[in-house]
C-alpha cells in the first residue's frame, strides 16, 4: 500500500482497492460517472446502462467496507436518476445514515433548473453530525471555476465541496481513498489540507489532466516554502 500513498493510481479502482490495508481509512470518496440523461459523449442512457454495471460496483462496496476503519464513512456522489440503483447496494453492505443534498445554487435546465445533486452518506460506525443535510456550495455554473481553475470535465466537483466532505470525516494526517479521480479535485484538497491519498482512475485524458494539477499544487508549496525561508 505504500507504493499507492499521494499517488494518483492509473487502474481499475476495483482492481487496484485490492492492494489496500483492512481498515486503513476513515473516509473514502467516491464521484462514479452518473450513466444517466445525456452522457458526456452526446448519447441518451437509460436505467439498463447501469443494470450492466451492478455486479462491479456490488464488489467494490464490499471492498470499501473492508478498507473502512471501524468508524470510516463513504460519501457517494450521485443524481436524482441514479439514486435509485445505488442505494440498495449501498444499504446492503455499509448502512446508509443520511442523504445530503448538494445546492449548487443554480445551474443549466429547461423543466426546471437542475441546482442539486445527491451524495450518499453510509458509515460503519453510529457517527453524530452537525449540521444540515442540505449543503449550499456553488458549482460550477456559479462561478466556482474563479476560485477552481477550469473545468475540465462534465462531473468535476468544486473544491469546496470536497473540502467539506474531508473536514467533516478525517483528520489531518489521515488516509482519504478517492475511488474516481476524474480531474483531481480530491487529491488537490487531500494535500491542502494535511491528508494522505490514495486516488484510482482509468481514463488517460484524464489521468493526465489530474496529474497536472497535483504538479501545479507542488510547485505552488515548494514557491511557498522558498518565501518563507527567505
Amino acid at each position: 500500500m505504500e507504493d499507492y500513498k499521494n499517488k494518483i493510481i492509473f487502474k481499475n479502482n476495483l482492481h487496484g482497492i485490492k492492494q489496500i490495508a483492512d481498515k486503513s481509512t476513515p473516509l473514502v470518496i467516491a464521484d462514479p460517472p452518473y450513466f444517466l440523461g445525456l452522457t458526456s459523449n452526446g448519447q441518451r442512457g437509460s436505467f439498463s446502462d447501469m443494470e450492466i454495471s451492478e455486479p462491479f460496483f456490488r464488489s467494490l462496496i464490499q471492498e470499501v467496507k473492508r478498507i473502512l476503519t471501524d468508524d470510516g464513512e463513504l460519501y457517494w456522489f450521485c443524481d436524482f436518476r441514479s439514486y435509485a440503483f445505488y442505494y440498495p447496494i449501498i444499504e446492503a453492505v455499509i448502512p446508509v445514515k443520511n442523504l445530503i443534498v448538494w445546492d449548487k445554487i443554480s445551474g443549466p435546465g429547461n423543466h426546471y433548473t437542475f441546482t442539486h445533486e445527491f451524495i450518499i452518506f453510509s458509515a460503519k460506525g453510529n457517527p453524530t453530525k452537525k449540521g444540515t443535510n442540505i449543503w449550499r456550495v456553488r458549482g460550477f455554473q456559479s462561478g466556482a471555476k474563479k476560485t477552481d481553475g477550469e473545468k475540465y470535465i462534465n462531473s468535476q466537483k468544486p473544491k469546496a465541496v470536497i473540502a467539506k466532505i474531508i473536514e467533516n470525516a478525517s483528520r489531518p494526517g489521515d488516509l482519504v481513498v478517492d475511488l474516481f479521480c476524474g480531474s483531481g479535485t480530491a487529491p488537490v484538497v487531500c494535500r491542502e489540507m494535511n491528508r494522505d491519498f490514495i486516488s484510482f482512475e482509468n481514463k488517460r485524458e484524464h489521468y493526465m489532466y489530474a496529474l497536472e494539477r497535483m504538479e501545479s499544487v507542488a510547485i505552488q508549496e515548494s514557491l511557498f516554502d522558498r518565501r518563507q525561508g527567505a
